[in-house]
């Protein structure tokens, strides 16, 4: 291979992965040289025929804008959505055109990348206080040191990015023969990083991932069946099912050990948007609307659990400050049902053509983490965080093993 085409080919990997550990929301950028750089490698145009059902929820979006409260937001937001579709287009076509070697290269280099990312993160995670008593003893400056205070070597962020990734990267470690004591050690580590941060959305995400490939290699055929027909439906439930939680937010907090106290607020934050959806069930209040809910920037009393009391504190926060934190309840408040319908056919698309081999394990677990994040973490479209699904995806593709049996053989 040409060193042009080698270079271009570098730069589609996630070779990047220990920049991004630090600096996590640059992922778009990344994603960025990633298609130019594979458009330039495989030399040929892309089609957005694949986007089809994406196209027509932005087209939901757009059109929102019609009955939205706040309708220049939602063509703002609509025009950005659709520049992402654009790189996605890209990346698609770029990823269909890989050679089993391109393909190889990639994953290879991804994994190398994914171990030194996760070898680079856990010592600043578990040593974060002892780095920062040391930098506050060498620094006198009074002003220096309450940025130290505030600051996190290794953002939440970041250890979600290598939780996302982790599927892609060890399942490719094992379908290369790699020692399955390294893969342990690597859950482990990675297991170690989530709780050591305190991201309760990287455990969970990594949980679930790690169960949806555990039953895949057990049942492969049984498992995409399931999630085939479980995550749309879930999508179209998804009041219904946080509604039990959304109204007893504190009897929750005390009946689970260690309840993390951002998720009582986050589920008052449901509580509210369940309110606002159903005044406007069809339709929405009209794409990123969230911000402007009416009462969204109202405080109400919440009663956080302390472990050195048995009485809570109280403290005022907002009803919805900036997004519900649950996409799929962002996309009942702003698209209503209508918005709902197109994105389960999306779904149950995207797992129709993804799951159909003996090997889809990892993708599998990486669809599903992706989704049990997406439901307690982020807003639907975080420029950053639809970069690193984008990038994920492709390390996973790229990760398949060469060789596979159809789904249906099992």
């Amino acid at each position: 291979m040409a060193k042009k085409d080698l270079a271009l080919l570098t730069l589609q990997s996630l070779v990047y992965l220990p920049v991004l550990i630090l600096l996590p929301k640059s992922t778009v950028i990344v994603l960025a040289i990633t298609v130019v750089s594979g458009l330039f490698y495989v030399r040929s145009r892309p089609e957005l025929k694949p986007l089809t059902l994406w196209i027509m929820l932005l087209l939901i979006g757009a059109l929102s804008a019609a009955w939205s409260i706040t309708p220049e937001q939602s063509l703002e937001r609509a025009g950005k959505f659709a520049l992402f579709l654009i790189l996605l287009g890209g990346l698609m076509h770029v990823v269909g055109r890989w050679t089993d070697g391109d393909r190889r290269y990639l994953a290879d280099l991804g994994l190398k990348a994914w171990w030194i990312a996760l070898a680079i993160m856990l010592p600043l995670i578990i040593f974060e206080s002892d780095l920062k008593a040391a930098l506050m003893s060498a620094n006198p400056n009074q002003t220096m040191k309450d940025f130290i205070v505030s600051w996190k070597p290794i953002p939440n962020t970041a250890v979600i990015l290598l939780v996302v990734t982790a599927f892609p990267a060890l399942g490719h470690a094992l379908s290369v023969g790699r020692a399955k004591f390294h893969v342990l050690i690597s859950v482990i580590g990675l297991l170690v990083a989530a709780l050591a941060s305190g991201s309760s959305s990287a455990l969970l995400g990594l949980v679930t991932g790690l169960c949806v490939w555990f039953f895949y290699v057990r049942s492969a055929r049984v498992t995409a069946k399931i999630l085939t027909v479980a995550l749309p439906l879930a999508l179209l439930t998804m009041p219904a099912l946080v509604y039990p939680l959304a109204k007893n937010p504190e009897t929750i907090a005390r009946s689970i050990p260690n309840f993390p106290n951002s998720f009582i607020h986050r589920l008052l934050i449901w509580d509210f948007t369940l309110d606002r959806i159903a005044e406007r069930p069809l339709l929405g209040w009209g794409l990123d609307t969230s911000r402007a809910i009416p009462g969204g920037k109202e405080l109400r009393p919440i009663h956080y659990v302390v472990p050195w009391s048995d009485k809570p504190i109280t403290h005022p926060d907002q009803n919805l400050p900036l997004h519900p934190h649950n996409a799929v309840l962002q996309i009942w408040l702003e698209l209503g049902l209508l918005g709902i319908v197109f994105t389960m056919i999306a779904v149950w698309r995207l797992l129709k053509t993804q799951l159909v081999s003996r090997g889809g394990g990892p993708m599998a677990a990486f669809i599903v983490c992706s989704m049990a994040i997406y439901c307690v973490a982020h807003g639907l479209m975080q420029s950053w965080w639809l970069a690193l699904l984008f990038l994920a995806w492709a390390m996973a593709r790229a990760a398949e093993p060469t060789e596979t049996q159809p789904i249906t053989d099992r």
